[in-house]
Order: structure tokens, then sequence, then C-alpha cells
């Protein structure tokens, strides 16, 4: 067996990527892996950031407020005073820490004494109504800072510190409010560092996870790659190759079981290479058999038609002369007086008559059975196809009551087209039309369509049954069949016609519907 090297498996991989084919095994095993590790170092990292914001937040906001009271214990004289000078004095003290970004001293009545810093704070304590709050402390905050406010109180008390949200006591008197504007820049700072920090030792994590996961997936599935290889080699050259795999236990079961397969493709393989061997040998056998017979089939179809053609030719002539006799003894038997002959004489004539339209039906059909027919096309106008039509089927459509009907849709338009053949189709038509229709209607619509003339014959008799549509155009075959049959006919006139329809490569179709009627559609090119 040959060996799959690293890089035919690669090539192998490469080739089903570019054709879209789904990814190999390593590849979605370690995209799940890293998807997942990545997933939880995202939720670990919005975890952690959350905590240890909200650690360092509260820490920000206890040492604000305690530098909030630091302020306004300092503060009392200055508020006793209302002096700006003795304000500034403890402002500055305050200002030197870290995140106050303005600090300030207000009375009772919301009168601002002093401020430092950023204007943002006294704008969002200016409109506080200072003389309403009964807290110790009260505090605030945006989206940048940190708002906070503590009573400046007047007592002997040293509870103070304690006091952060309680109410006043009655032996307190409240001077007014110390009031500090705290960023939360540093907040901030320490949020980015952390997500950094985070970000920067997760992706070293990811990296080497990938490095570490990816070698032990491609460890334990190279065997398999291997076994893909041999299968993939086998299927786009038709070989039968074994697969020498080590590996897991199950890869190699897997290896065992395609070995097996492969081995029994082989000696199907042998068998069915004999078994074509002897089918090819009979096969010459026979096809050696079968051009004897059909050169023989063909040899007495043609011997036939031939016959058919020289026997019908044959049977015409004694037949014209009968109906040339016929007529001769009419003429002497009404010169004579003997009028009571002429019915026997015409039903000769009819007969005869009969006899003579069969013969040239099986002439017909000889001819186009032995490759005799041809077609020969001319100039015609349409008026003269559907004159001659309507001369040649006067006779026919009395017999049994009928009325024929020309529905002309077209102009009289020039065609090139072979006359006779289309007359005799349609004369066909309408004597099958009127040999199956009693008391009724035939009717020949004309209309144009595109390069084509369409003729519909049309009657009101018995119609087709479904399941015999399909063979109207078959020779000898009629709706009616058996002794009980009460039309006659050879059952030649439709089969001429297809035959006729297919040498101009027209087409010829018909639809019935059993009780109402038929209609036989004839398009013939123009």
């Amino acid at each position: 067996m040959n060996e799959v090297t690293e890089s035919q498996k690669l090539e192998s991989e490469n080739a089903a990527n570019a054709l879209g084919k789904p990814l190999s095994v390593r590849r979605q095993l370690l995209t799940y892996i890293v998807a997942g590790v990545f997933v939880l170092l995202v939720l670990f990292s919005i975890a952690i950031s959350w905590l240890a914001g909200k650690e360092t937040g509260g820490l920000l906001v206890s040492n604000a407020q305690q530098v909030t009271r630091a302020l306004a214990q300092q503060s009392v004289l200055a508020l006793l005073t209302e002096s700006e000078e003795n304000a500034q004095t403890a402002l500055d003290q305050v200002m030197a820490f870290p995140d106050v970004a303005g600090a300030g001293l207000v009375t009772n009545n919301g009168d601002m004494i002093s401020w430092r810093g950023d204007r943002q704070g006294e704008l969002f304590f200016k409109d506080k109504q200072w003389q309403n709050i009964r807290s110790y402390l009260i505090m605030d905050e945006n989206s940048d800072y940190w708002f906070i406010a503590a009573a400046v109180i007047l007592t002997n008390s040293s509870e103070d510190d304690e006091a952060d949200i309680e109410l006043f006591e009655a032996n307190e008197e409240k001077l007014g409010f110390a009031i500090i504007a705290f960023s939360k820049d540093s907040l901030d700072q320490i949020n980015r560092d952390i997500i950094l920090t985070i970000a920067f030792t997760g992706s070293i994590a990811v990296l080497g996870l990938i490095l570490i996961v990816g070698s032990a997936i491609q460890r334990l599935l190279s065997p398999l790659q291997t076994l893909s290889a041999v299968m993939t080699h086998n299927h786009e050259t038709g070989e039968h190759q074994q697969a020498n795999v080590k590996g897991s236990k199950e890869i190699e079961q897997m290896a065992e079981s395609f070995n097996a397969m492969m081995h029994t493709l082989d000696e199907q393989d042998e068998h069915l290479r004999n078994h074509r061997d002897q089918l090819e040998a009979e096969v010459k056998i026979r096809t050696s058999e079968l051009v004897v017979a059909r050169d023989a089939a063909l040899s007495s179809s043609r011997h036939k038609s031939e016959f058919l053609a020289n026997m019908t030719h044959e049977l015409r002539t004694p037949i014209q002369s009968i109906i040339g006799y016929v007529d001769l003894v009419k003429e002497e038997a009404e010169n004579e007086g003997f009028f009571d002959l002429n019915a026997d004489l015409d039903k000769v004539t009819r007969n005869a008559d009969r006899l003579l339209g069969m013969i040239n039906c099986v002439l017909d059909l000889s001819k186009i059975e032995a490759g005799r027919m041809e077609v020969n096309l001319k100039s015609v106008y349409l008026n003269d196809i559907l004159s001659g039509l309507e001369e040649a089927t006067a006779p026919l459509i009395p017999a049994n009551n009928n009325v024929f009907l020309l529905d002309n849709h077209c102009e009289n338009i020039l065609m090139r087209i072979d006359k006779e053949k289309v007359l005799q189709v349609l004369i066909n038509l309408v004597s099958n039309a009127g040999k199956f229709t009693e008391n009724g209607e035939i009717t020949v619509r004309v209309e144009q369509r595109g390069k084509h003339i369409q003729f519909d014959v049309i009657d009101t008799g018995i119609g087709i049954p479904a399941d015999q549509l399909s063979n109207v155009f078959q020779q000898f075959r009629q709706v009616e069949g058996g002794d009980a049959r009460r039309f006659g006919g050879t059952g030649l006139g439709l089969a001429i016609s297809k035959q006729f329809c297919d040498l101009m490569r027209a087409k010829i179709s018909v639809s019935s519907e059993q009780g109402s009627g038929s209609t036989f559609t004839v398009l013939v090119p123009i």
C-alpha cells in the first residue's frame, strides 16, 4: 500500500475547503474549544471588572465621605463667622486630597461662602433646599462625579462620626454644609487597568491553549486523517487501496472495517469483470443473430410492400373496368326504359367505389412502408384546398343525415405544401367523422397559428373512449372491434393520415369525449 504523506493530507484538506466542503474534525474541535474559552474569558473579565469596580468604588466613596466629614468639622468657625478667609484655609487642606475636584461651604439659606475647584459641583449644589435637609450626610452622583454634602453641626456631642444618615437631635444646631465633588477618573482608570490586564493574560492563555490543544488533537486525529485521505484517494481514482492505520481502538476498528470492505469490493470487481466478459461474448453472438433476423425481416417487409403495391395495382384495373361497364349498362338500361334496374346498378357502383377506396388505402400504405411515397411541394391557395375538400366530401355527408359547416378564419393565403396529401388527410378525417356521426354536424375550422395553418375537424358523433385515444392512428385499429361493430371500414384512413402528416412534418392529434363527439387537429407548416 502507498503511504499517504502529510503534504497529501494538507492538499486534500485545502481542496475540500476550496470546494466548500465541511471543515475537518481537528479544525472543528479546535474552533469549539477556542470559542468556549473565549466566551468564558469574556464572562470572567466582565465579572472581575464588575466586582473590582464595585469594591474600588465603595472604598473611594467611603474615603470621600470621611474627607467631607473632616471638612465639616474644620468649617465650624468659618460658618459661624461666615468668613471667606477662614473658609479658604479649610478648603485648601481638602483640595490637596487626590480625586477632589471641587469643595465649598454653604449656609443653611443656600448662600455659598466659598467654592474651590471645578464649577460643575457648585452648579450641582446651587439649587438645593438646604434648610429642609435633616440628614447629617447626603450623597448624589453622575457619570463623572460623586457629590457629597456633610452637615456642619454646633454641638457638644462627640457622636458626629457615627451619625451618617440619622436626623439631627434637639440639642444640635446646624450651621450649614460642607460640599465636595469627587472625580471618578481614578475608578475609571482602575477598571481600564483591570480589563487590559485580564485581556492580556487571557490572550496569552488562549494562545497557549490553542497550541497545546491543537497539538494534542493533531496527535489524536492523525490516524483518522490518514484514513480519510485513503478514502478520498480511492473515491477519486476508483482504486481499492488498503489503509495501514495505527491509533486509538476505535480508529483501528474503522480501518479494519474499511479494509474488509475494500477486499470485498476487489472480489466483486473480479466477479463483475468475469461476468462482463461472458456477457460481451454472448452479446456478440446475439447481435450477429439479430442482424441476420433484422435483414430477413427487412427483406420480408420489402417483399410484402412490393407485393401489396403490385397486387393492389392489378386489382384496381378490373375494379375500374367493373365501374365503367356498370355505367354503360346503366345508360343502356335507361335508354331501353328499364329504370327499375338503376337501384341495383347503383348498389354495384357504390360497392365497387368502396372496394376501390380500400385498395387505394392499401396501395398508399404499401408505398409509405416501401419508402416510395414522396412529398411534392407546390404553391397553392388555401381556398383551392377548401373547395376541393367540399367537393370531395359532398357525397359523404348526407349518408347519415349530417350537415357540413366550414368555419374559415383565414384569408386566401398562398402556401407551399403538398396539396394532394393535405387534401387526402382532410378527406379522411371528414369521411371518418361522417361515418361515426348521425343526424349531427361536421365542422371544419381553419385558423392561422404563426407559420402554420391549423385544421380542426369537429363532429358531434359517438366520440372515442379515453382508453382508446392512443390507438386511433394505428393500422387496422378502430374504435369498435369484433363482430358486433356497427361501422365499416378497414381502419387505415387515420393511419395513412398520420403517415402523411409525418412525411410533411405536420402534426395530427385528437381530443374526444365519449358521447359528445371528437376533434381531430392537423397543424401544417406553410
